[in-house]
Parts: C-alpha cells; structure tokens; sequence
C-alpha cells in the first residue's frame, strides 16, 4: 500500500509543480531588432486612440467562441508606430518579423509586410475595454485580437508580455 501511495505522488507532484496561474500583464515589452527597448503600461496602451469593435469574438482558441460586447481597442500599429526600427535601409524592413509571446510563453509571428502592408494590419488589436470591464480589470490582460483572420481565435492572445522585432537571417 506505501509504495502504491509512493507511486501515486510520484506521478502527480509534477502536474502540480507546472501548473500554474498565469498572471494577467501589467506591461508591454518591445524590443529586439529596435533602436530602443520600449514598455508600454497599460496607461499608455490605453492614451492610444481608441476605436469601438462592438461584438466581437475574443477567444483564443478556434474551437470556442466568446463573444464580447462593447469592445474598446487599440490598433496595434499605432503601438508599433512609436517605436524606432533598427534598420540600414528601408528595403530590409522585408526581412522583419514581429514575434508576439504571452507571459505563458504561447507565441505568433507576424511579418513586417503582414502588419504594414495588408489588410490584416487595418484588424490587428490590443483590447482596452471588453463587457464593460476597462484594461486594468480584465483576466485576459494585454489580449492581441485578430479580427479579420478566416479562423478566428488562433492567432489571439492573451497576457501579451513581449513583442520582439526580428529579422529573417
């Protein structure tokens, strides 16, 4: 009987020891291939010009829906256009990629072209308001939503912590 008990413990403890809470993100780190490293706080992110979604899809996931009323976001360009690249010449800008990490380390990459040259760029959000609830009290603190992807929910995330400009080698 111990040693079954042993067992037992043997094989849980690790599921206990890895789960943990993920912590909603109070800030926004960017950096990488950038003249200077910026945190944007949540204040900061919110001073932004803010444009209303209304109803929209907020789930991470494509197999889920949850839909939120009164969906307050920032465009995420407006962010990034704070922020200096580091670059030789304009042209390399083609080579940069943008990865997006969650404080769970979940992560999605973007190109340069994909946020500043196509349309998804015009639909690429970081939520200030959702049901009522400003930034600050949401749990799904800094949430990056998508919302012109063809499958929705994959490409949002939840407790953005970083966004680390890249460029292709």
């Amino acid at each position: 009987m111990p040693l079954r008990i042993f067992l037992i413990i043997l094989f849980i403890q690790p599921i206990f020891l890895f789960a943990q809470e993920i912590q909603p993100t109070q800030n926004l780190l960017v950096t990488g291939k950038v003249k200077l490293e910026k945190t944007f706080s949540i204040n900061q992110i919110k001073a932004l010009r803010t444009i209303d979604l209304g109803e929209v899809n907020t789930s991470c996931s494509s197999k889920k829906r949850e839909n939120a009323k009164g969906v307050k976001a920032v465009l995420l360009k407006d962010v990034l256009d704070s922020v200096r690249f580091q670059y030789d010449s304009p042209r390399l800008l083609n080579q940069f990629y943008f990865r997006f990490e969650a404080s769970d380390g979940y992560t999605v990459v973007y190109s340069f072209n994909e946020i500043y040259n196509t349309e998804t760029g015009n639909h690429l959000f970081i939520v200030v308001e959702k049901d009522g609830k400003p930034m600050e009290e949401m749990e799904n603190r800094i949430l990056l939503l998508t919302t012109s992807d063809l499958k929705s929910g994959t490409r949002n995330i939840k407790n953005l912590a970083r966004i680390v400009v890249c460029k292709a080698e």
